[in-house]
């Protein structure tokens, strides 16, 4: 039975929760935090999934530190942290003999290394973390959902059909409990529903895909190992070199939490047959596990196994014109987990899409605001598939190094035993060896694959820059470009109170939903111009000056340094805190100028000041 609800006299701010939700979205943690994200905002909405809830599996884990900003302006940094593994127990990658056997090499991850601390400690407020998405969702679950957000699991994407002469889309759901099929009327759609995605198969999204043979399988286990492991021995990766024992194949074991919960991972270069008829009985998998560890005197239980393939896909495109229908996370880039910018990719995805819906749909932005998203986001996609790709082969060049995928097994035992030989040979097998972990340290040092990211859109004003963007010194992927040329991430630095009470980051400032002006000692009238705006328009405008004397000390003068703009100027910072605009001296009539500013970022030409 097909039931249309068309009741849709709410207000922009949707605050009737009895009527029909006005946007319906697919579950993950794209979906979980657009959701968070939105609700946020003021926003009402549908979450559906066909799964029976939140992710039973660990998945994505590492998180870094500018996914956990966005978490950060929804008052859950501190929850996610309580759910995460943190510091050295997940901070390095390990190739071993097995976890209690000979260690052949190490590289320090995730903020570890001396370099990327005090990069780090100069990009952002926050730190990495090992946060599991089966602990993250339930995060993002519980906050959306507190704030008027419905999860509808067991529920299934039928369709989604344009409504004549409307943006809307009427969808058809079914719930699979009791396969009864019924319909909701969406403002908004958004396809958060994985690497199969249906939403881009209805909209007919294209993507750029390159072949990449090659499949994994992922063994989730229980065994307490802690005793075999001293804080030597740490790391969130352990790969396990055996070419006697796997050949054609390394496995790999990650960490869950600490020191008794792992997955074993299995990367094999082509098609393998070798797990195809593989249960969580069968004793071949204890074997393996047991091989792995070193120890076969532990007990081992067998929670899942799950098997993937490699991707490298990006969409060309995440919405297509006309429609207010769009897709984010695995819909939209398909990768392989190296990197570990996953799940990171997909909140952010989010956090640049939910404010941007929020303000064309309580009428403070023109609908074409809605098209930055895809002009934004997709080059960040792009790269995370490429450099994932690139960075899977890496491993792949480190395995060979240690006579993995070798052409028989006795070339690859040779080879292996080659790393410690005392003659020419072993130097130059030392020397391929070092120079392929040298090159995962990009992966694990990555910094400025996630703070590089840089937005040129119509949701960016340039015309007041009379020169290009800085460039970067350096290694893109790893070292980090600090500056508020618009379209830029905001600079971090640590300010509070003139009288000083706790620390606080420019970041802490910023967010929230609202737009963030920041000036200087000379910059009131680009306060009073702020304040005008909001008057008139009720777009959200926090202005702070930072300086001595002002709203806030500059602590450590670092605001000083990255602001790049005079006392009397000011820096504009979007409601997911990358710079709109700045000013680097005063403007003749600031009011006039701020207006301008605003209605070009928003799109506001078709409306009422």
């Amino acid at each position: 039975m097909l039931r249309a609800l068309d009741k849709y006299r709410l207000s922009p701010f949707y605050s009737a929760p009895a009527e029909a939700a006005r946007h319906v979205g697919r579950r993950g943690p794209a979906g979980a935090s657009l959701a968070a994200f939105m609700a946020q905002n003021g926003l009402q909405g549908i979450v559906i999934a066909r799964a029976s809830g939140t992710a039973d599996t660990p998945r994505a884990h590492v998180f870094n530190p500018f996914a956990l900003e966005t978490l950060r302006d929804l008052g859950l940094e501190e929850d996610a942290i309580g759910h995460a593994t943190r510091g050295e127990m997940f901070q390095s990658f390990r190739w071993v003999r097995n976890m209690v056997g000979e260690e052949y090499g190490k590289v320090q991850a995730w903020g570890a290394n001396p370099k990327n601390m005090g990069d780090l400690a100069r990009a952002s407020p926050c730190q990495y973390l090992d946060l599991p998405q089966s602990y993250l969702e339930p995060i993002l679950v519980r906050y959306a959902s507190s704030k008027g957000f419905q999860f509808r699991f067991s529920t299934q994407l039928v369709n989604v059909e344009e409504i004549a002469e409307s943006t809307d889309s009427l969808c058809t759901l079914r719930d699979l409990l009791t396969q009864h099929d019924f319909q909701v009327r969406a403002k908004y759609v958004f396809g958060a529903d994985g690497s199969r995605s249906k939403v881009a198969r209805i909209l007919d999204l294209k993507y750029i895909v390159e072949p990449r043979p090659g499949l994994a399988f992922n063994v989730l286990f229980r065994a307490d190992i802690g005793h075999l492991i001293p804080k030597e021995r740490y790391a969130g990766l352990h790969s396990i070199i055996q070419p006697e024992n796997f050949p054609g194949m390394v496995p790999l074991m990650r960490l869950i939490r600490p020191w008794n919960q792992w997955i074993l991972v299995c990367n094999f270069p082509e098609e393998d047959t070798r797990f195809k008829n593989v249960t969580p009985e069968s004793p071949e998998l204890i074997d393996l596990v047991h091989q792995a560890i070193g120890d076969s005197s532990v007990k081992v239980e067998i929670e899942r196994l799950d098997p993937w393939t490699v991707n490298e896909s990006v969409a060309e495109q995440y919405s297509v014109e006309g429609r207010n229908v769009y897709i984010l996370g695995d819909a939209a880039h398909r990768h392989p987990p190296a990197h570990a910018n996953g799940s990171n990719t997909c909140v952010q995805d989010a956090y640049n899409l939910a404010w941007k819906v929020a303000y064309v749909a309580k009428g403070l932005a023109g609908p074409e605001l809605l098209e930055s998203y895809s002009t934004e986001r997709q080059p960040a996609g792009a790269t995370l598939v490429r450099e994932a790709n690139q960075q899977l082969y890496a491993h792949r060049d480190v395995w060979v190094a240690l006579g993995h995928y070798a052409p028989t097994v006795e070339e690859g035992v040779r080879r292996l035993k080659e790393l410690s030989a005392p003659t020419p040979e072993g130097d130059k097998r030392r020397q391929i060896l070092h120079d392929a972990l040298e090159e995962k340290r990009r992966e694990c040092e990555n910094l400025g694959l996630s703070m590089n990211q840089w937005y040129d859109s119509s949701a960016v004003y340039l015309q007041d820059e009379k020169e290009a963007r800085p460039a970067l010194n350096g290694d893109p992927v790893v070292d980090i470009l600090i500056s508020t040329y618009p379209g830029s991430r905001l600079p971090h630095a640590w300010v509070d109170i003139p009288k000083r009470q706790k620390l606080i980051s420019t970041h802490d400032l910023a967010g929230h939903g609202a737009f963030t002006l920041f000036i200087g000692h000379r910059g009131q009238a680009w306060r009073e111009a702020a304040a005008s705006i909001t008057k008139a328009t009720g777009i959200p405008i926090n202005t702070y000056a930072i300086g001595l004397g002002l709203d806030y000390i500059d602590v450590y003068r670092d605001w000083y340094k990255s602001r790049e703009v005079e006392e009397d100027g000011c820096v504009l910072v979007r409601p997911d805190r990358f710079v709109a605009w700045r000013s680097k001296t005063i403007a003749p009539d600031c009011d006039s100028k701020l207006r301008e500013v605003f209605n070009s970022v928003l799109s506001r030409g078709g409306l009422q000041s």
